[in-house]
């Protein structure tokens, strides 16, 4: 696996794992009150995660088009 996926999944288990943790101490998914801090992190590790694997993929394809 490429370091770009493996930083992209990183990213993303992160992120998954700040959600679990405003759900377990606060019992919400997002708090209003408390937007600048924790869902601001969250939307940060999900964005990159997910534009690191789209671009990984993105250039794994292209890479096995031209060598076809």
């Amino acid at each position: 696996m490429e370091k770009t996926k493996v930083v992209g999944l990183t990213f993303i288990i992160i992120g998954l794992a700040l959600v679990l943790h405003h759900y377990i101490f606060w019992q919400r998914i997002a708090d209003l009150k408390d937007m600048m801090h924790h869902e601001f992190f969250e939307a940060i590790f999900f964005t990159a995660g997910i534009t690191l694997l789209i671009s990984a993929c993105v250039k794994q394809n292209k890479r096995e088009s031209e060598a076809k």
